[in-house]
């Protein structure tokens, strides 16, 4: 096996035949002699490499990113941890890489956005390279995050703010707070997505389509509601909707919550407060696992009162005595 360079337009291209008999044709993105002879020498190495002790020797991050990227992956936030790892190996990759990698990308990131858009996306190009026989597993840590306190509220927090909103932000609010639905989603919906009472999300968070039944009340509210910039609630993008919302809790003079927890959050603890299922909530709310909902998205109310008055009402109905409540105690 030789490879070659070839000029073209100026530009270093490599032509030639791998150890495997495959044809090679790549660009060299270079207009240096001397630095297109570099490249070719490597390229040709690692393919020798590869032939001889297999892909583990010489395929890089940014290699397996490409592939996992090209095998469908998320690649929302892996080009800025592509840049920090892409020209190493991946068997010479450690969790402390992955973890330092993601405080150089993000140095002024809070702890949960260094997971997000750092230990995940990482975490999920070295599984996909060692599924291929690229690497051996990784384990990676993430950053501890303390989980925030939120809240649900009912319907008595968007009253009090819908002397102070537009009526299509109210609406869109109450669709939050009725449906369970994703802002993003809400946001992105055209006019031609509702018929009267139903609604069809052609794409969600999850990637799966969904129909969702609007109440009476907000399918009328709609009705007396122009669209505009092509959406049906006229909104483009989150910021005027959370900066109007802002103003609005400042003029109510009540919490600013955002969208999720008088939404999404608000709609999961309603509906286990009136006695749904896990199940039944998580079909309704579009969540992709019943754990989501008991661990992050209910907030049931007055557990501890309920318990009291369970046990208070034991006690009456047995009426217990000093004397039986110690009967049969062993001496």
């Amino acid at each position: 096996m030789r490879l070659k360079v070839k000029w073209v337009n100026g530009w270093a291209r490599l032509h030639g035949t791998g150890p495997d008999g495959k044809r090679i044709r790549r660009a060299l993105k270079t207009q240096d002699p001397r630095r297109a002879e570099e490249i070719r020498a490597q390229i040709e190495a690692d393919l020798w490499k590869a032939n001889l002790y297999g892909p583990q020797e010489v395929v890089t991050f940014a290699e397996c990113a490409l592939a996992y990227a090209e095998d469908g992956g998320e690649v929302r936030f892996i080009v800025k941890m592509t840049e920090q790892l892409g020209t190493i190996k991946l068997r010479d990759i450690t969790p402390k890489a992955i973890r330092d990698a993601a405080r150089r990308a993000y140095p002024r990131a809070s702890n949960a956005t260094l997971n997000r858009q750092g230990i995940t996306p990482a975490r999920a190009v070295m599984n996909f390279g060692h599924e291929q026989g690229w690497c051996g597993a990784v384990r990676v840590r993430s950053f501890p995050v303390e989980k925030p306190r939120r809240k649900a509220v009912g319907r008595e927090y968007l009253e009090l703010l819908r002397p102070h909103l537009p009526d299509r932000l109210f609406a869109l609010m109450l669709y939050l707070h009725q449906t369970g639905r994703r802002v993003g989603d809400a946001i992105e919906l055209p006019p031609e997505a509702r018929d009267g009472t139903i609604i069809e999300v052609a794409k969600t968070k999850t990637g799966r389509p969904i129909t969702v039944k609007i109440t009476d009340e907000l399918a009328d509210m709609l009705d007396s509601i122009e669209p505009r910039h092509g959406r049906l609630f006229g909104y483009i993008g989150r910021s005027s909707v959370y900066n109007t919302l802002r103003r609005a809790c400042g003029k109510a003079d009540v919490e600013y919550l955002g969208t999720h927890q008088p939404g999404r959050h608000s709609f999961a603890t309603e509906l286990h407060e009136a006695g749904f299922s896990d199940k039944a909530i998580a079909e309704a709310g579009g969540w992709a696992t019943t754990r989501m909902v008991t661990d992050v998205y209910q907030h049931p109310k007055g557990s501890s009162e309920k318990a009291a008055d369970h046990f208070s009402k034991e006690a009456t109905g047995k009426k217990l005595t000093r004397k039986g409540a110690t009967q049969g105690k062993v001496q």
